[in-house]
């Protein structure tokens, strides 16, 4: 079985088909919707090795957009049951999330901030980077949030030397 790995830019939407699924081989993809009233709601972020798709979805619409230059893998339907194990850390993925989003709103920020550290941080000496940039606004999607809330919070982390926010909007969660 010889799989293609494709390309894609910071930005760039991953196909959403039905009959294939993506496993990520490098980068960082968000998963996303808009409610009714136009609003965006993130799913999730999924990175290296993880396995993201409509067909893992019931939710309308669904987006799959790069947060960094992405390499991934198409899967097509009939090559699934080779993923079973990538399904169950999504299971887990989502029940984490789950218990992030039911945390007051101070904690919910921070306890994201620490899930996505540990998810895709890059460990440099003064703490932990995530590895790709994150806005106010993505942050408070995530979080079911308003953005000025989540400025205040992160204002306050910063002033705490809990984070330090750096250019280009990565965040560096101190040691």
């Amino acid at each position: 079985m010889n799989r293609q790995v494709e390309f894609f830019n910071t930005g760039d939407q991953l196909p959403t088909v039905l009959s294939y699924l993506w496993l990520i081989v490098d980068g960082v993809v968000k998963s996303y919707t808009v409610n009714q009233e136009g609003k965006t709601a993130i799913l999730g972020f999924w990175g290296k090795q993880e396995v993201i798709g409509k067909s893992l979805s019931s939710v309308t619409p669904y987006f799959l957009q790069c947060m960094n230059d992405v390499q991934a893998i198409a899967i097509p339907s009939e090559q699934w049951d080779t993923i079973s194990v990538n399904l169950l850390d999504r299971i887990q993925q989502i029940q984490q999330i789950s218990y992030i989003i039911r945390n007051s709103q101070d904690d919910r920020l921070w306890l994201l901030l620490q899930w996505l550290a540990r998810k895709f941080g890059d460990e440099t000496l003064e703490g932990t980077t995530i590895s790709f940039r994150l806005t106010e606004q993505e942050l408070a999607d995530a979080l079911g949030m308003d953005r000025i809330l989540v400025e205040r919070i992160l204002d306050r982390l910063e002033q705490e030397n809990l984070i330090s926010r750096l250019e280009n909007q990565y965040i560096l969660l101190r040691e």
